[in-house]
C-alpha cells in the first residue's frame, strides 16, 4: 500500500495549499468522466479522493502521520496557515518580497 502523500504526489512537508493544488490536477487528469472506458482512473480517483479526504483535515493528517511515524514539526512553512512569516530584506532598491518563492495553486 502507498502512502497517501505518495497518492498524491507530495513531500510529507507540503502545506495544505500544496496538497489542494496537487488534488485538483490529479483529479483533473484522473477523473472517471474523461476516462470513461478505464477502471484505472477510476480506483485511481477513489484513492485520491481518500488521500485528499485525510491529508486536507488539520486533525486527521496529524493522526496519519503519527501513524506513519513521522514528526509533528517536520511541515513547510508556505501557504495561509504558516507559523512564521520572514521578510527578505533588500540589499539594493528592490522591493522586499514576503517569501523568494511563491506556489500558486490551481484555482
Amino acid at each position: 500500500m502507498t502512502s497517501f502523500y505518495e497518492t498524491l504526489e507530495v513531500n510529507p512537508r507540503a502545506s495544505h495549499v500544496v496538497i489542494r493544488a496537487a488534488y485538483r490536477c490529479l483529479a483533473q487528469q484522473h477523473h472517471p468522466d474523461k476516462n470513461a472506458d478505464s477502471e484505472d482512473a477510476r480506483q485511481r480517483m477513489t484513492n485520491i479522493n481518500r488521500a485528499y479526504a485525510v491529508l486536507s483535515d488539520r486533525l486527521k493528517r496529524q493522526a496519519y502521520d503519527l501513524s506513519q511515524s513521522i514528526p509533528q514539526d517536520f511541515c513547510e512553512r508556505r501557504g495561509l496557515d504558516s507559523a512564521a512569516t520572514t521578510q527578505v530584506k533588500p540589499r539594493d532598491k528592490r522591493p522586499a518580497t514576503a517569501r523568494p518563492f511563491a506556489f500558486r495553486p490551481l484555482i
